[in-house]
């Protein structure tokens, strides 16, 4: 904000005060705008450094009831941009069509791998199964239901930093799709 719209809007918030009190006010803002431009400041740095005109003109008036200046743009009034909506819609779905199956494939992905730990992990039971329902035993598949314990635990831990990661990439890009889509 540039020294002209400061001066401007914060004699709008003022209206409400005796005029030669609302001059006074403007004139010190005025003199803090000399005194920064003679310091090698820029007009939107002192403004910045002033602050707000409406936190002022409150801080002055002493309540909540001022309004926006009627040059600001307010959101009733702000017409959708149809041109861009469409451009952008059409650039996301065909982004999508790639986007999706590949976030659907990595997401299988996660799924097996969790089903092979959780088969791993039972892999004892299902051999203590195996040996009531036909009655066949042999060591051999004693010590592989053992290593195959201990790779079901790790792809189990595999599995739970594998779908974090997809978790948190998945609501990032579903929120930058409905950022971009929403024009923000």
């Amino acid at each position: 904000m540039n020294k002209q719209e400061f001066i401007e809007t914060l004699r709008y918030y003022l209206v409400s005060l005796p005029e030669d009190e609302r001059n006074e006010l403007i004139r010190d803002y005025e003199l803090h705008f000399i005194h920064g431009e003679q310091n090698g400041k820029t007009e939107t740095d002192i403004s910045r450094e002033l602050g707000d005109p409406l936190t002022l003109a409150r801080e002055v008036i002493g309540h909540d009831a001022l309004l926006p200046p009627p040059w600001t743009p307010s959101p009733a009034r702000q017409r959708p941009d149809i041109p861009r909506f469409v451009g952008v819609s059409i650039v996301l779905f065909f982004l999508n069509l790639i986007a999706i199956p590949v976030c659907v494939a990595l997401w299988a992905t996660c799924l097996a791998l969790g089903i092979a730990a959780i088969a791993g992990i039972l892999s004892p039971l299902i051999l203590v199964l195996e040996t009531y329902m036909y009655n066949s035993y042999a060591p051999v598949k004693l010590f592989t239901a053992i290593g195959m314990v201990g790779i079901g635990m790790l792809l189990a831990s595999l599995t739970r930093y594998f779908s974090k990661g997809l978790l948190v990439g998945t609501n990032k890009y579903s929120q930058w799709n409905y950022k971009t889509w929403r024009g923000r």
